[in-house]
Formats: structure tokens, sequence, C-alpha cells
């Protein structure tokens, strides 16, 4: 197992086939085993915290995991709450204010998506773009919804609200719902 450090709260694992063929047990047994064998390594306890997994196989058998501590706000929650979909999107992307941004690969994609938001009725504030180096088509709204997922659009990070106001083309400056959904 070959281990880096790469914050402290943050490491990476590489794994060849042979130290897969070490653990035994279904997926949360190997996981534990892993995580456990890697805070040995690096002389900490992983007791008590929360840990983001992310697992990619190698073509030789192995595999890399990148392992994340959850800061304390993750920590930390009340006897029988429940963490959902959007809080954990919101660690993964950090802290968004109102940058709820989705990338769709094709026009046609953003525009079934508009129309699909038009018809359920949303009346915040959206804007459209397009980048023409990437060929993506961007949507940026109030909140997040289910409608871009269902059109093949992706949520991305909020930073990425800076690089689209440099780099992209604007196609609806405002209420591109409304706008974009009646071409639909």
């Amino acid at each position: 197992m070959e281990l880096i450090i790469i914050s402290e709260s943050k490491i990476k694992l590489m794994l060849s086939s042979a130290d897969m063929a070490h653990y035994s047990g279904g997926t949360k047994e190997i996981l534990r085993g892993i995580v456990a064998d890697a805070c040995e390594k690096c002389g900490i306890s992983s007791l008590g915290s929360r840990l983001f997994v992310q697992m990619y196989p190698s073509r030789e058998g192995g595999c890399e995991l990148f392992v994340t501590r959850l800061g304390d706000r993750e920590i930390h929650m009340q006897a029988g709450e429940e963490r959902t979909l959007t809080e954990y999107r919101r660690y993964i992307y950090r802290e968004r204010g109102n940058h709820i941004i989705y990338a769709f690969d094709e026009m046609n994609h953003l525009l079934a998506c508009c129309y699909g938001l038009f018809r359920a009725g949303y009346s915040g504030s959206s804007r459209a773009y397009h980048d023409p180096d990437h060929r993506k088509y961007y949507l940026k709204l109030d909140c997040e919804t289910p409608v871009p997922g269902e059109n093949f659009g992706t949520l991305c990070p909020g930073q990425l609200y800076y690089y689209i106001n440099e780099h992209c083309d604007i196609i609806c400056m405002e209420s591109a719902v409304e706008k974009l959904g009646k071409l639909a």
C-alpha cells in the first residue's frame, strides 16, 4: 500500500492487486480495513470522524482511494438527524451562495431543461451561457432543482461562476428559463 498525504484532512492510497487480496468481506468491511491500516501507517486516529471515500479501480487489479475527513460542521449532528444529498453536495462543492450552475453538453438538453422548469412554474432568476471553447452550455439558477439532472445537466461548483462571467458568451441575460423554455 502506497500512501500520499495530500493535506491534514485528505490522503491518497494506492493499492496493488496483491494488497487488495489481503482484504476480504463486504465492501464496508474492506473499506474499514483499508482505512484503518492507512490511519495506523500515518499514525492518526479516524475514530469519531466521518470520512468521504472516492475509489477508482486501476488497470492492474488494484485501486486508488482518496479519503477525506469531513470537517467539524459535518461531524456534529444532532441525534436522529440524517444528511441529505443536497447537504453532501454543499460540502463537496463548498457553499455557493446563490451561484447554482448546471452544465449541459448539448443545446437541446439546455432547452429541454428550461422547458421543464417553465412548465413547473420556476419563477427565480435564471441566465444561460455558452462556452465555445469547451462546447458547453450553462444555466445559472437561484436554487437547486432535479429538473436539470433529468435533462442530462450536471451540478457544477459555485466557483465556476467567475469563469463563466469572463470566458463565456451570454445566451440569455435574464429570465432564461421563460425565454428558452418557450423555444423548446
